[in-house]
């Protein structure tokens, strides 16, 4: 009897030592998957977002910073406008192939005359306000690895001050980084935070946020309302900002691409200076980061990444001034990108063209309906 305890409680001594070293190897593994990429300790916890605003900031670009703080992001503090037109909102359905049907340049130009005419009556007397209080939540990402210990410490107190930066300790903040820097931020605000929508910013860009934010929101109310008519079809993923389907890959300069092997044209993406993201597309993005080729542009890479799903709303908008240089000024603009601290405050208090003299861009609707090199050609009048 003495015999079969010991073989039992030896049994007992060798089941638990073999499961205990299961249990230890399955949570290394967890330790080594992509939700740990970033490396930013547990962030400071937030009801339901609608909004994540995510600016990617120089470390040392505080002015730039503080204008952003003190003119875009205050436009919402609450919200005060009156419901944009759901009719005016276009949503995609699918087609016989079981791809989203895109806008045709006829509907994208209607869209803007009826945004444009909305934006007219604004002025007028009698106009009725809103006001609301939106969740939104904005985060200025910064890499802070093998920066000098002085700048780190003007951070620190930075952050003390405002509570809004994403410090990514595991990033050196180069532009050679800039597509890994946009990984480990989506990282971090996707496990963190609980939203709908991002809106991914560099922070030399003025966003009309009371605008922006009133057009999702509508959207949103939408596409709820609408959700039984897509049945068992997946909902429509938004990627929202201003596109480009016939830039040349770049084989040379500080752009050049050393892996980009697809097509001697980079696929569709929204140009870098600001676009919207949907919570699954950010999810998607987050969840194969391990998988996923990347590339020197990150706005290059986020199109690249999205191109084979065929459920993504890509919803090409003029309004979005988004560029390497700024078009000619409208006021019809929601995002103006190389904008300075300065142009910024100017913006603010009404000066809507500051700083921008004459421009050679112009803008276009995009024909999804023709191939890559005549995507371009239907000139905004």
């Amino acid at each position: 009897m003495r015999r079969l305890n010991n073989l039992v409680t030896l049994f007992t001594a060798i089941t638990a030592f073999f499961f205990g070293s299961f249990i230890t190897k399955i949570l290394s593994s967890v330790d080594k998957c992509p939700s740990h990429r970033s490396g930013v300790p547990k962030l400071e916890p937030h009801p339901d977002l609608f909004l994540i605003v995510l600016v990617l900031s120089g470390p040392r670009n505080v002015e730039q910073r503080n204008g952003i703080r003190e003119t875009w992001l205050r436009l919402v503090q609450p919200l005060q406008q009156p419901y944009y037109p759901e009719d005016h909102i276009y949503l995609p359905t699918y087609g016989p192939n079981g791809h989203l049907q895109m806008e045709l340049v006829a509907q994208q130009a209607v869209r803007l005359r009826k945004f444009i005419s909305w934006q007219e009556s604004l002025s007028s007397k009698g106009s009725q306000r809103t006001q609301r209080k939106i969740k939104v939540k904005h985060l200025f990402a910064i890499g802070t690895e093998q920066i000098p210990s002085g700048l780190k410490s003007e951070l620190i107190s930075e952050q003390v001050q405002h509570k809004d930066l994403l410090l990514l300790p595991r990033l050196a903040d180069t532009y050679g980084n800039l597509t890994e820097k946009l990984l480990q931020a989506l990282d971090a605000v996707t496990h963190h935070f609980n939203f709908s929508y991002l809106l991914k910013v560099d922070d030399d860009t003025y966003v009309k946020l009371d605008h922006l934010l009133n057009e999702l929101i509508s959207y949103d109310r939408k596409m709820l309302r609408k959700t039984p008519e897509y049945g068992q079809e997946p909902l429509p993923q938004l990627y929202w900002g201003y596109f480009n389907g016939r830039a040349v890959v770049k084989r040379k300069g500080p752009w050049k691409e050393t892996n980009y092997y697809l097509s001697k044209s980079y696929l569709p993406y929204a140009l870098g200076g600001g676009y919207v993201l949907s919570r699954k597309l950010c999810e998607h993005v987050v969840n194969n980061s391990q998988l996923l080729s990347t590339y020197v542009s990150e706005d290059v890479s986020v199109g690249t990444w999205l191109s084979p799903l065929r459920h993504v709303y890509r919803w090409h908008d003029p309004r979005f001034d988004t560029a390497y240089m700024a078009r000619k000024c409208q006021t019809y603009h929601l995002l103006l990108h190389k904008r300075t601290e300065e142009m910024m405050r100017a913006i603010y208090h009404g000066q809507h063209c500051s700083g921008i003299g004459p421009s050679t861009l112009l803008a276009y609707y995009y024909d999804w309906t023709r191939t890559s090199d005549k995507c371009c050609d239907s000139i905004v009048v």
